[in-house]
């Protein structure tokens, strides 16, 4: 079977960028929108699982995310917390969502020709997080968790007046 080993590219100064936002993100994060962090921590040994969901990651290199990230969380919390990262891994929406990491989705209840408009709730949407790679027609807003989903769910009511969402769950059948 070939072996094929894949370096890092070199970081260039939009990736720099990215590692800024997302040193930033972690400092102070928000309430909705991406990106989406998920940490998977243990006490013995100590590490921490991390995967950061964020559309900004389509033209980066998949073997280059996980060292922006590790820089990032150097750049947020010093390197003893960077050390504890045993893995990182950086997904966009699509490619989480794929992987079972984002089951929660708010989605439009709305009715054709009532307001608010098709336009607005995608706005809407697009201003509270959604993707829109899978598809640039029809915007996503996806969660890891219920609680997540409930709060953007909130979020879109107060910021669209008289408009109606869903939340739904993706759940995938176990084969045996």
């Amino acid at each position: 079977m070939p072996r094929h080993v894949r370096k890092p590219r070199p970081a260039t100064s939009e990736h720099k960028a990215l590692v800024r936002k997302l040193a930033e993100e972690l400092k102070s994060p928000r309430d909705i929108g991406q990106p989406i962090i998920l940490e998977d921590s243990t006490p013995k040994p100590r590490s921490t699982r991390v995967h950061v969901i964020w559309d900004c990651w389509e033209d980066v290199p998949a073997e280059s995310r996980p060292a922006f990230i590790e820089k990032a969380y150097e750049a947020a919390f010093g390197r003893g917390y960077r050390e504890q990262i045993t893995l990182a891994l950086g997904l966009t929406v699509p490619e989480a969502a794929s992987m079972g990491l984002l089951p929660f989705q708010v989605i439009p209840a709305r009715r054709r020709g009532e307001a608010p408009s098709d336009e607005e709730y995608d706005k809407a949407m697009l201003e509270a997080g959604a993707s829109t790679l899978a598809d640039t027609k029809r915007p996503q807003l996806r969660f890891a968790t219920e609680e997540d989903a409930q709060a953007a769910y909130e979020h879109l009511e107060e910021a669209l007046p008289g408009s109606k969402w869903i939340i739904t769950q993706e759940v995938s059948a176990v084969m045996e």
